[in-house]
């Protein structure tokens, strides 16, 4: 039988040529697609110093964004530092992060920097969706199955699979264009409100420390790991207003004890606390957890002649 539908389409002469122009005008989007999101995680991968091997690699969340100027590193002691820190990261994160790192770069770092603090066992206060961080990465195999593992649905994951530029947001927008301008400075400006911290203290809203057995598991497979890459890993306590630890000081001595319990069976591990002395001066505070532009500078100044000594016998080496 005659089909007259598909004689009609094939006689109008309009539908062919808005096909083509439909056609062509998906053809412009996904060329438009793939255009800003390579320009985008260009320069995302520059921000963080992803683009080329480093000699030092920093792993941590917002506390070791803040606490240490990457480019005071690498001008003090002549080396390439990679900052790769994310807002909100937690251990499970952080492992997907050093898979990333080292799945991309054929040299490995001569050392690691793990940022640790009291809640590096506690989930609660961070991200509870931290794999979207991810989403402009998804090209590498590790973050692409961990995405796909932790994404709320089939949508979420092959939505931003396969629109690359729907995998950045604002701040990720903005890292970007830090990334092509070099610039790594603390916007953190300001001094802590020591008074409003009282009160969220009087009031319980602030954020509780927990020991978690499953971040502990993702933290000794996050060591293990690096044991096996053969690096020196510094796990660096940065400051903290010591108003938020004077308040649970059980729980701090439990989390901080549960850290050297589990680096002492690592001899490739030491620890690096450059919190004493600092945590009591709130001019160095933006928040109770954040260094504002002058905590960070003396935080990376105290850190940087650490680092001197451990720089020099892997260069030696």
């Amino acid at each position: 039988m005659k089909n007259d539908l598909f004689e009609d389409i094939k006689s109008d002469r309009s539908f062919t040529g808005n096909l083509g122009r439909i056609l062509l005008f998906l053809v412009f989007l996904l060329v438009l697609d793939y255009t800003v999101s390579f320009f985008l995680e260009k320069g995302i991968t520059r921000y963080y110093g992803l683009e080329n091997d480093a000699d030092i690699v920093l792993v941590g969340h917002s506390h070791l964004m803040l606490a240490l100027d990457k480019e005071t590193i690498e001008r003090k002691l002549g080396v390439r530092v990679a900052k790769y820190t994310r807002p909100g990261v937690n251990v499970h994160d952080r492992y997907i992060m050093f898979q990333h790192y080292f799945s991309g770069h054929n040299k490995s770092p001569g050392i690691v920097v793990y940022s640790i603090d009291p809640w590096l066992f506690t989930s609660e206060g961070l991200s509870a969706n931290s794999y979207k961080l991810f989403y402009p990465f998804m090209d590498n195999p590790w973050v692409d199955r961990y995405v796909h593992a932790e994404a709320k649905d089939l949508f979420d994951y092959f939505g931003h699979k396969f629109f690359r530029s729907s995998r950045f947001d604002v701040l990720l927008v903005n890292a970007a264009f830090r990334g092509y301008l070099g610039n790594w400075s603390n916007l953190k400006f300001g001094e802590l409100d020591r008074a409003a911290l009282k009160r969220e203290i009087d009031s319980g809203e602030y954020r509780k420390i927990t020991i978690e057995q499953e971040n502990i598991r993702w933290f000794e497979k996050t060591l293990d790991f690096l044991a096996e890459k053969k690096v020196t890993v510094i796990l660096l306590n940065t400051p903290i207003y010591h108003l938020l630890t004077d308040i649970q000081p059980e729980k701090y001595a439990a989390a901080m004890g549960a850290i050297r319990m589990t680096a002492a069976r690592y001899p490739n591990v030491r620890i690096v606390d450059i919190s004493q002395g600092l945590s009591s001066q709130p001019r160095y505070f933006f928040d109770a957890v954040h260094m504002n532009p002058e905590g960070q500078r003396t935080v990376t100044g105290i850190f940087a002649r650490t680092l001197d000594s451990l720089v020099d016998h892997h260069q030696a080496d």
